[in-house]
């Protein structure tokens, strides 16, 4: 799949049916899987010539920019283009190939600057078998944030520039708009923009001791249930809140906590666990009744790790809300992911929310008279700004990534040696990853035949947390065998789940035969 810029020219040309080639590639493009583009600078001059010639301007932005996307062009563009003889093609070129740096320019003028860019003409282009021919030697990647941003750019770089131009950058009002927003999202009545989602779980954590113990930090000896098959951050998160981490197992089917050992542990460990930290993995919810249930009859907190599940719902409830309080990371790969670090603690306390808020900024309400130990941690306003952006889509990319799965569901459901994911019939899956089992075959090889045929997977997570240097060195505690994380650790296999894939059953289908040609 091509990126193309298709000059001023060629679309005259085609719109008002002044020549056949022209007419004939612009239709040929619109039915492609080719990402098209124009700049900013080129759309007035369109402008221009649809009004001379009596266009019918609202039919042609209907039909036009539903295929087209607008770069922007910057100030720095319009200077840099000063230095070429031909300034208004140099403002095109070096604006697309700020965007494109292998793109392709389309254009009748032989002359036009390429600034190092492919060009090709109409009639070139039309008949060019490589162009329009199949991509066998592309690989697939899991994601392609890259695509995702062309997918918004107009709508992402206009707040970007207005945030910029705004300068309140610390806590802006994009950063209050979006709290607002997700609160209302999850269903709960306060959302607390952080730093990251690593933060957001320390600051719960911390905030939960200040509330229920009086003190900074837990102690050593107050114990954390959680899953070992989980990032890093999680149990970190423990242990920098003072705390100790308690690895419990999980279940084969889901991958999440398994309550019935939560269950085991609560009996024999009684009075020294304080609360439960379950992980919400891949985007399949924990059995949060049972949870949560387990939680209130022993008096302990809950605080939900939802990294990955954003928009998931355990018996129609959003994960998030049902804990003290609820994590949520908006790392770029993440199902609502920034431009950087990022995120979220959610809660319906209100004394949880307020030491929350004090924690993420020095530790008090007013920065000269901190009343609490706390951080730099607040969520910058221009992610913000691009998060809110990207709300708007989370429940469309959301059900492009189900249908993903539903695709893989069908087609490798066949294969004997595979274990697919399960959603529980309370679940609503969100497919953060969509994560095979690898069963009687070495799941390495099976992931280095699949890059030999040009298909990227991923193994999250390969080391259970019970096995991590920095946890055996410092401290946790172990509840049973960890059998299945184990098992699971040494199987799991997560496959390409890039929402706008949807739109590109050729690269699904291409997935799928790479698996099939490993049998």
């Amino acid at each position: 799949m091509a990126k193309i810029l298709v000059d001023i020219n060629v679309i005259l040309d085609a719109v008002l049916n002044r020549d056949e080639i022209s007419s004939a590639l612009l239709d040929k493009l619109a039915d492609s899987y080719h990402e098209l583009f124009v700049t900013a600078s080129m759309v007035a001059v369109l402008d221009y010539f649809l009004n001379k010639y009596n266009a019918n301007k609202k039919e042609f932005k209907k039909k036009f920019f539903s295929r087209f996307k607008v770069i922007t062009t910057t100030g720095m563009d319009a200077l840099n283009a000063l230095s070429f003889e031909d300034g208004e093609d140099a403002l095109i070129s070096l604006s697309f190939k700020r965007v494109a740096k292998d793109g392709l320019i389309i254009t009748k003028d032989r002359k036009f600057p390429s600034n190092g860019l492919s060009v090709l003409t109409p009639e070139e282009a039309l008949y060019n078998q490589e162009l329009f021919g199949q991509e066998e030697n592309k690989t697939i990647s899991l994601l392609d944030l890259q695509k995702e941003y062309r997918h918004l750019m107009e709508e992402i770089d206009d707040v970007i520039l207005k945030c910029a131009s705004g300068g309140k950058y610390i806590l802006g009002s994009e950063v209050s708009e979006f709290e607002q927003k997700l609160a209302n999202y999850i269903g709960v009545k306060h959302a607390i923009g952080v730093s990251s989602g690593t933060d957001a779980l320390v600051l719960s954590l911390r905030a939960l001791a200040i509330k229920l113990k009086g003190k900074e930090y837990w102690d050593k000896e107050d114990l954390v249930i959680t899953t070992p098959l989980t990032f890093t951050a999680t149990g970190e998160a423990i242990l920098r809140a003072g705390a100790t981490p308690l690895f419990v197992d999980i279940t084969l089917d889901t991958f999440n906590l398994d309550p019935e050992e939560v269950e085991k542990t609560l009996e024999k460990y009684e009075n020294r666990v304080v609360g439960i930290l379950p992980v919400h993995l891949y985007g399949h919810p924990c059995d949060m009744d049972r949870i949560m249930r387990l939680a209130r009859g022993a008096g302990i907190f809950v605080v939900e790790d939802c990294a990955q599940s954003l928009g998931a719902r355990w018996n129609g409830k959003q994960t998030g809300s049902f804990g003290d309080a609820g994590c949520f990371s908006f790392f770029p790969t993440k199902p609502l992911g920034g431009f950087g670090d990022g995120g979220m603690i959610v809660t319906d306390d209100d004394e949880l929310a307020d030491i929350i808020k004090m924690l993420r900024t020095h530790g008090g309400r007013d920065k000269n008279r901190p009343e609490h130990i706390g951080y730099n941690a607040r969520l910058d306003t221009l992610q913000a700004a691009i998060l809110l952006t990207r709300l708007k889509y989370l429940n469309e990319f959301t059900e492009k990534r189900r249908k993903i799965a539903e695709f893989y569901h069908k087609k490798l459901k066949g294969i004997d040696w595979l274990v697919l994911p399960v959603e529980h019939e309370k679940a609503f899956h969100v497919y953060h990853q969509y994560t095979v089992r690898v069963r009687g075959r070495n799941r390495d090889d099976v992931r280095e035949g699949l890059r030999e045929k040009g298909v990227h997977t991923m193994v999250y997570y390969p080391v259970p947390l019970h096995r991590m240097e920095v946890f055996r060195r410092t401290r946790m505690e172990i509840f049973g065998s960890l059998k299945n994380a184990e098992t699971v650790s040494k199987s799991v296999l997560s496959l390409p789940i890039e929402p706008l894939y949807f739109e590109r059953k050729d690269i699904l289908e291409k997935v799928v035969s790479a698996f099939l040609e490993c049998e």
